[in-house]
């Protein structure tokens, strides 16, 4: 999804997205809750006060 798409569908502008994705801003409760509800996913997937381990180190464990 883009981040046009994805401001289009939480209503806010794209900047706000690209400042949410860069860690510039952090979002209100109620913004947060409707970033997850577009992605079908609870807050704590999300969202973290601790960085996230790349994806890639959790399915591809040798």
């Amino acid at each position: 999804m883009s981040r046009a798409e994805l401001a289009r569908r939480i209503d806010v502008n794209v900047q706000s997205v690209g400042s949410i994705e860069r860690g510039d801003y952090y979002p209100s409760l109620d913004l947060a809750m409707r970033i997850c509800e577009v992605f079908d996913l609870p807050v704590e997937a999300v969202f973290s006060r601790t960085e996230f381990a790349p994806l890639s180190a959790q399915v591809y464990r040798g």
